[in-house]
Parts: structure tokens; sequence; C-alpha cells
């Protein structure tokens, strides 16, 4: 098969993964088939002096290991056994690393490597390189930890230039979320279409139990029909000093939770940004916890922010619809500079952990 068929074939055994349910007789084959076939790309890239295209390849050997190796099918993908395999690891973990460390040599040449100290401690503890990590117990990004950037968990929301803008907006804003709900706007599940196995896992309650959203912005991508839409509340947003980062932030929506709806204890993945609610419509009971910090209940125009790696939950207990904008902001203590290598490192980790394209045919 031509590397350029693999591709999509591999692609759709990705898909296959994730939508299987735990049950599926025959996971751990095709954990394996794509694991072997990930590895044999990722040595064919190697072979081609392509090592971004390698690392990511590598990426998602990671990301379907089988339970236990075969030597057989290792050997027929060029490693001797599962010593050889942990070799590889090794030299491509420290490739990774170098990668990651590389994206941010420009600014430690401008600058100096003070201004940057605690972006590389960042990225230290994420490879398992330093003890990098919160004194709080609940507080656990999924992703990556920023030290030294003070919080409690909820945050001066005046400390935020955004927040003082959406405070200012409000009335407008507000009026184009009830002009959504009353014409009924289109609308989607906030985590995506996941299974109900998986669905369950974030949100729970009744039979109509549902997180909606519309998206202003979904993992950095501009909506610009939604935009169009409410043009009031996207001027706001389209000025205001948002967390950008390609393929991941802002992330900016009408948070829609329906009627008797929790949404379970979670983690987000940074604490180098912070999430902001400016609430739109909510019914008496709805708040939203900090497990082990406290509670706090929405008011409507009262802008409100936190950091939401700690480990957090929200309820609308009600029988009617609680509404919020929410969006996402850089932590306020993060200098410029800190920002543009946070930047730089996540939109390089965001592609070493994309799946690698087929170069086009000649």
């Amino acid at each position: 098969m031509t590397e350029t068929a693999l591709i999509p074939r591999l692609q759709a055994q990705c898909e296959q993964l994730r939508a299987a349910p735990d049950t599926a007789p025959d996971l751990g084959a095709v954990f394996g088939r794509c694991a072997y076939t990930w590895l044999q790309i990722s040595a064919h890239w190697m072979e081609q002096a392509d090592e971004r295209r390698a690392l990511q390849a590598w990426f998602q050997v990671s990301r379907c290991l089988p339970e236990h190796w075969d030597d057989g099918a290792l050997r027929v993908v060029g490693l001797a056994d599962a010593d050889a395999f942990r070799a590889r690891s090794g030299d491509m973990s420290a490739r990774r690393a170098a990668k990651l460390k590389g994206s941010m040599q420009a600014l430690r040449e401008m600058h100096g490597p003070a201004p940057i100290f605690r972006i590389d401690r960042a990225l230290a503890g994420y490879l398992g390189q330093a003890r990098v990590f919160s004194s709080h117990a609940t507080q656990q990004p999924k992703v990556i930890y920023v030290p030294g950037l003070s919080t409690a968990g909820f945050v001066q929301a005046q400390s935020i230039s955004l927040a003082r803008a959406l405070s200012q907006a409000y009335e407008g804003i507000l009026e184009e979320f009830e002009r959504a709900l009353r014409e009924h706007d289109p609308h989607e599940p906030f985590m995506g279409r996941l299974s109900k196995d998986v669905e369950r896992q974030y949100v729970s309650g009744g039979q109509q139990a549902s997180w909606d959203a519309i998206f202003f912005d979904r993992h950095g991508q501009r909506h610009d029909e939604v935009h169009r839409r409410y043009p009031v509340t996207s001027q706001v947003l389209e000025q205001a000093d948002r967390c950008r980062i390609p393929q991941q932030s802002p992330e900016t929506c009408f948070s829609i939770l329906q009627p008797r709806t929790k949404i379970e204890p979670h983690h987000g993945v940074t604490n180098a940004r912070l999430v902001v609610h400016l609430p739109l419509r909510v019914p008496q009971g709805c708040y939203l916890e900090l497990v082990g910090v406290g509670r706090h209940h929405w008011r409507e125009g009262e802008v409100f922010a936190f950091d939401d790696t700690f480990l957090h939950a929200a309820e609308n207990p009600s029988d009617e619809v609680r509404g919020i904008l929410l969006t996402d902001a850089w932590h306020p203590e993060l200098t410029a500079v800190e920002r543009e290598a946070f930047t730089m490192l996540i939109t390089t980790l965001t592609d070493l952990e994309s799946p690698p394209l087929a170069r086009p045919a000649t």
C-alpha cells in the first residue's frame, strides 16, 4: 500500500478507536495494527530525513500502545524486540523535547533566559525533567502548569481587561443572547459529539440534561457566521484582549446549561489562561464549584473569572435555562514575552501531536 493511501486508512482506524466502546471484541487488535503501522510510518519519515513528520507519527504510536508488544510484528517494522522499541522511544522523546525547547530559542537569544524562565520551567515539568506542580491539591492541569502564577482558584475579575469590556457591553450582549433563545438559533453539545458513555462522564441529570453552546470561536477557529449573527457581542470580543493560540484558543460561546443539568468535576488544560464568564440568564440556585475551595453563585451582569485547572463542576438545578457568555483570557501576571513564548511552545506542541499528512503525489 502506498504512503498516500495508507494515511487515510490510519486516520480511519484512529476514528474507529475513539468511537469503539471498551467492550469491542477486537479493540486490542485494532490498537495493535494502528501502533505498528504508525511505527512503520515514523521510521519511513526518519529515513527520509523528515524529523517533524516522524515525530508526529511517533506521537500517534503513543496514543494506541498495545498491552503487549509482538516481537514478530516489531521485526516487520524494523525493531528487533520490545527493548529495541524502548531504545527508539528514548531517542524520539529526546528529539521531541529538543523541538519544544527550540520553539522558544529566538526569544532566548533576543531577551535572555530570565524573561521566559517560568515558561521554560513549565516545559521541564511537562517533559518530566523537573518537579513542577501546584501547592493546591485540586489544581491539576491536564496539559501544562506554569509555576509562579498566583491564584486561589477564583480570580478578581476586574484585574482582567476583558472582564471590564464585557461588563460595559452587558445589555447589548444580553439582548443578542435572548434573541438566540427566542428564535431557537442552532447550538451544539459543548463537549462535541461523544458517545453516551463518555458524555455521562461530563454531564449528568434528568433525561433532557445537556450542556450546549453557540460557538463564536472553537479551538482558536473563528466561526464567522456566528460573529455575523451577533454583531454587538462579536465587536466586544474582537476588540478584547483574549488568549489567542493557533488551534487552541480562544474558546468563546454562549454556554447554555439546560434545566436539571450538572457538569461533572473536571480539570482544564493550563493555568496560563483563565476562564471568564459573563452571566446572562441565571435561574435561582445555579452555581459553579471549585472542589475544596468553594462555590460561586453567578449573578446576572457580574463578570466572574476562575482558573479552570482547579477541579470544578457546575449545576443548574432549576427548571429554566442558564446562559452565560464564556471566553478565556491570559493570566494577568504573564508578561508579553511570556505570552509569546507560551504561544510558540503550545503551537509547536500542537503541531507535533497532529497526525502527519502525506506528501503530495508527484
